[in-house]
């Protein structure tokens, strides 16, 4: 069984005293803060936020100055390659359509610890490919 404390760090550090109270919609949305922070800190793109963030740091464009990407696997032009960067923009998308815009923008938006934990599990998974990723810069 997977508790909430194996996640990865970014997203335990965001959730853990918001978790531990029992606060879990609460806790899931500073997980989403959390990544989205450290996501910005690893480009150091600041300005960008939330879906176009992710999408400019797992682009197939190569980087450029001031836009530097993340790569998964390295940048060989083959299927895996663009198969990779596409499904972490997509995953990113889904995060933040499905999780953080519902949380955000629905108050009385309820959640169970059980699906508090499936968003967790979910953001923890976009948290590792970004923190695994090489950055890429000129």
């Amino acid at each position: 069984m997977i508790s909430a404390a194996s996640l990865h760090p970014w997203i335990w550090d965001g959730a853990r005293s918001l978790w531990q109270s029992g606060h879990h919609r609460e806790a899931v949305e500073g997980a989403v803060r959390k990544l989205n922070a450290e996501t910005q800190n690893k480009l150091g793109r600041q300005v960008l936020g939330e879906v176009d963030l992710f999408k400019q740091a797992f682009s197939l464009d190569p980087a450029d100055a001031g836009k530097p990407r993340l790569r998964r696997v390295p940048s060989d032009e083959s299927k895996t390659y663009r198969s990779v960067q596409r499904g972490a923009i997509a995953f990113a998308e889904g995060i933040f359509a499905g999780i953080r815009n519902p949380l955000a923008h629905e108050a009385n938006l309820d959640m169970s610890e059980q699906e508090a934990l499936e968003y967790l599990a979910a953001l923890s998974v976009l948290a590792r490919w970004v923190d695994d990723s090489e950055l890429e810069e000129v």
